[in-house]
């Protein structure tokens, strides 16, 4: 349950802050959040990579839908790959951000409660 919990507020903070601020806050939501909460790395890393693939898989089709396909078919034709592979590779690179963002956070704070004890 509190996995489902960090995946949602995660999202919605990582959805709230692009419109702030650049798009690489879906780095520092899911690290922020695997700080504050304490998360171990493979789990920071899994809700990171939830997360924010969820919000990729709903920010690109709902920009999908709205031009009718226009720009990602374009983009796709650009980098030679078909139109669902190049969705798919976006939607999988902003996953990893996201989980690398969070397994970096909760690395930081495993190195800060190391030097804690010492």
């Amino acid at each position: 349950m509190r996995m489902l919990i960090t995946i949602i507020i995660t999202a919605l903070l990582a959805w709230l802050t692009t419109y702030v601020f650049a798009w690489w806050m879906v780095a520092v939501m899911p690290f922020l959040i695997a700080v504050i909460w304490q998360l171990k790395p493979g789990w920071s890393f899994l809700n990171g990579f939830i997360s924010i693939g969820l919000l990729w898989v709903y920010l690109i089709v709902k920009t999908d839908i709205a031009n009718e396909q226009i720009l990602s078919q374009r983009m796709s034709q650009l980098f030679g790959l078909g139109h669902t592979l190049f969705l798919g590779v976006n939607i999988v690179l902003g996953a990893l951000i996201g989980g690398l963002g969070g397994w970096s956070g909760a690395s930081m704070w495993k190195i800060y409660k190391r030097e804690q004890r010492t």
